[in-house]
């Protein structure tokens, strides 16, 4: 156990302040007793692998940081000749990981090869990239909790989504947990083909990623329906930078922020990314959301809230906060003059607004919605309000919504994943 580390070295951004406490455990035990000790001391504690999907504050980390790495990076292969199981440790680095499983004969890892962080990182946000995800080979991953008991998640509990996993929405509801080993399957292939493809994506990420200069590799999740590099090129924000800072959109690939020469502060790295993800709102109204995870004190920081309505006959989205139905108000589309409307139109607002029943959903929905807010240790907080065709009701009410929010003082913006989908409902 060591004190007052200083985590910029620690992280591929190359910014961030001390750590109070910091330690690498070499077993599972240790793990356990780290997070012991943080209990003891009524300290928090945080889990850095590579350190390169995080942005830690220039404040540092008050408390605890638990550092998975080599101590933590056995790797077993069980060969069952067309598949094989993998264990390894979620301290072997991503990169490692992937290479040795091509160098057995077995596919399934190419796009990992060229991917910074650890194995247990890569777990948490289900890292991808080349059309290849985590979620495609892990099949188990073990943890030890908040009470030091080692856990283990498996199959579609592991609940991997675009960037997401049960893990991460764990952490946003302020579970404490360290992820320490994965087990994966992956298939017998060609191992000439196999790294050809590595081959092929180690060209394209040099072509067209910043890689000698410090980041965090893609700053921005995609945004449903567009490319977040896309949407800051065509904001005018390619190399873009606040004056004086050597923090900057990279001028190779707007997907990526970087920290030229090392010399930006976490808390300019932080504002570019709030600008960025403002000045793209301010002309496409789609809100950037940060793939890197947040931690520590920043000037300026409030968790935003992000509100869709969507239409039941689509289906209900996965991996919303809250998701309120509001099928049971009065529906604009059987009004003949009201049909070919949407909730943006004025006669279909005034109609809505009309019923007492509407004012009071929506306030239910608001006193959720802050109750939430309050609840997650980090933001954002994603509701998805839905009607049957996602066009009338849903509209008004997720518009009505944060317009109510934005009144209180909440970062809330909006948008309507179904309103260019037919408007028929079921």
């Amino acid at each position: 156990m060591n004190e007052n580390v200083i985590l910029k070295n620690y992280t591929t951004f190359k910014c961030g302040g001390p750590a109070r406490f910091f330690d690498e455990p070499s077993s599972v035990q240790e793990v356990a007793e780290d997070i012991k000790f943080a209990k003891d001391n009524n300290i928090d504690f945080f889990v850095l692998g590579g350190g390169a999907n995080c942005l830690i504050s220039d404040k540092g980390f008050d408390g605890l940081v638990i550092r998975i790495g080599k101590e933590l990076s056995d790797f077993k292969i069980e060969d069952n000749g067309d598949t094989a199981v993998i264990t390894a440790g979620a301290g072997l680095l991503l990169r490692s990981f992937g290479m040795k499983v091509a160098e057995a004969g077995f596919e399934g890892t190419e796009f990992a090869c060229g991917i910074p962080g650890t194995l247990g990182g890569a777990a948490f946000m289900n890292a991808g990239a080349y059309g290849g995800e985590i979620k495609d080979i892990v099949k188990k991953v073990q943890y030890v909790d908040a009470n030091g008991a080692v856990n283990v998640v498996e199959g579609e509990d592991l609940g991997f989504g675009y960037r997401t996993s049960i893990f991460a929405r764990m952490a946003r509801e302020g579970q404490k947990f360290v992820i320490t080993e994965i087990t994966a399957e992956v298939k017998k292939g060609n191992k000439e083909e196999i790294f050809a493809r590595i081959e092929e994506y180690k060209e394209k990420r040099t072509n067209s990623q910043p890689l000698d200069v410090p980041s965090a590799g893609s700053t921005f999740k995609r945004p449903e329906g567009y490319f977040a590099g896309k949407l800051i090129d065509d904001s005018g924000l390619r190399g873009y930078s606040i004056e004086g800072s050597s923090a900057q959109v990279s001028p190779k690939h707007c997907g990526f922020v970087v920290n030229n020469g090392g010399n930006a502060t976490a808390q300019e790295v932080f504002d570019l990314i709030c600008d960025v993800s403002d000045k793209v709102y301010e002309k496409f109204q789609v809100r950037l959301e940060p793939e890197v995870r947040i931690i520590g004190d920043f000037e300026g920081y409030k968790p935003e809230i992000l509100v869709s309505s969507f239409g039941f006959k689509y289906g209900v989205p996965a991996g919303y906060d809250l998701v309120f139905d509001v099928r049971v108000l009065k529906n604009p589309y059987w009004e003949p003059e009201l049909k070919h409307l949407s909730g943006l139109d004025e006669p279909v607002k005034e109609y809505l607004a009309s019923f007492k029943e509407t004012e009071e959903l929506i306030e239910h929905d608001i006193k959720s919605i802050e109750e939430k807010y309050h609840e997650l240790a980090t933001g954002p907080v994603e509701v998805a309000v839905g009607c049957t065709g996602g066009h009338h009701r849903s509209v008004y009410c997720a518009e009505t919504i944060t317009a109510k929010l934005r009144a209180k003082g909440y970062k809330a913006y909006v948008m309507h994943r179904d309103i260019a989908k037919d408007s028929r409902d079921a």
